[in-house]
């Protein structure tokens, strides 16, 4: 039950890794680098190394900040896609395949498919 995007539980979980998770965490950190590099320029300008003038003349940026990529990329965590089902994590804690070889073949001579086509033959 409740599997659709629309439902409140996974809503409010996605809010709570947004605010206190892993997500909040990156997003802190990506502000604390920014607001460091603004600080040396800041610096620099009042040190008198380079003057801002004129509102229209663009400020010299390094490119680093304007693509916030730098060295190193940090690993993506993704929120959506196929997780492993207990079924596959119990076969995996077995040593087995998360899903079992097909072995089976059609009359053409390819792999049979898991189940077979048409309409189901339950009433709703």
């Amino acid at each position: 039950m409740a599997k659709s995007l629309r439902s409140k539980t996974k809503r409010s979980f996605r809010a709570k890794k947004r605010e206190e998770g892993v997500y909040a965490a990156t997003h802190a950190a990506r502000l604390q680098r920014l607001n460091s590099k603004l600080v040396e320029t800041a610096k620099k300008d009042a040190d008198g190394e380079e003057t801002m003038e004129g509102d229209d003349e663009v400020a010299d940026v390094p490119d680093d900040m304007a693509v916030d990529g730098g060295a190193e990329q940090p690993k993506r965590i993704s929120t959506h896609g196929p997780r492993n089902s207990r079924r596959e994590s119990w076969r995996a804690s077995k040593g087995l395949a998360p899903k079992p070889a097909l072995k089976a073949m059609n009359r053409q001579g390819g792999v049979a498919a898991r189940r077979k086509a048409g309409r189901s033959h339950r009433r709703r």
